[in-house]
């Protein structure tokens, strides 16, 4: 636990003094999870073709929200690059209990996640078997045993975040177009 604390105060620390000049370089990321929680690594990605074109729209801030089920039940989730780990809220998580797709042996541990107004707080995380990202024509990118955050907030967004975007295969935005497009590479 005092490990955990000292990496999220040097986290702290590095995020304040790049804030401070305007022409510095971010820093590089540093873990903040705990040594038993895995939240970075895919257990395996297929697509359904040699490309997948996802649909998307773009958020009031932003960002692109796509189509994803979760374990077979749909959501409609944020693609963030910003967000250290994929994260459902706990108003999914209990959908996801109640239609029996998760289970008590499906949580791998627990992380203290910082969220982008400042605060903190500790979340649960899971393993979900299977996320599907919906294309189109029936096509689909599936990615297999992904670790999922579960915030404790009703109102928190769906978020996929970098433990599953740097995962993925070659892909590319097109806002002409509203889609992702996945190469199989």
């Amino acid at each position: 636990m005092k490990k955990v604390v000292y990496i999220i105060s040097a986290v702290i620390i590095m995020l304040t003094s790049a804030s401070c000049g305007n022409n510095q370089k971010p820093s590089e990321r540093s873990s903040v999870w705990g040594e038993d929680v895995d939240t970075t690594t895919v257990k395996g990605i297929s697509l359904s073709s040699e490309k997948v074109f996802v649909p998307f729209q773009r958020t009031a801030s932003g960002l692109a929200q796509v189509q994803v089920s979760l374990n077979g039940v749909p959501f409609n989730m944020w693609w963030d690059t910003g967000a250290s780990i994929t994260s459902i809220s706990s108003l999914e998580f209990i959908k996801l209990v109640k239609e029996g797709r998760v289970e008590e042996d499906d949580k791998i541990g627990s992380i203290q996640a910082k969220y982008a107004d400042g605060s903190s707080g500790e979340e649960d995380v899971y393993r979900i078997r299977e996320i599907s990202i919906q294309g189109k024509d029936n096509e689909h990118l599936t990615l297999y045993g992904v670790a999922v955050s579960v915030s404790e907030n009703l109102g928190a967004p769906l978020l996929i975040g970098q433990n599953v975007i740097s995962e993925l295969p070659k892909h590319k935005f097109n806002d002409d177009t509203e889609e992702i497009e996945f190469d199989k590479e």
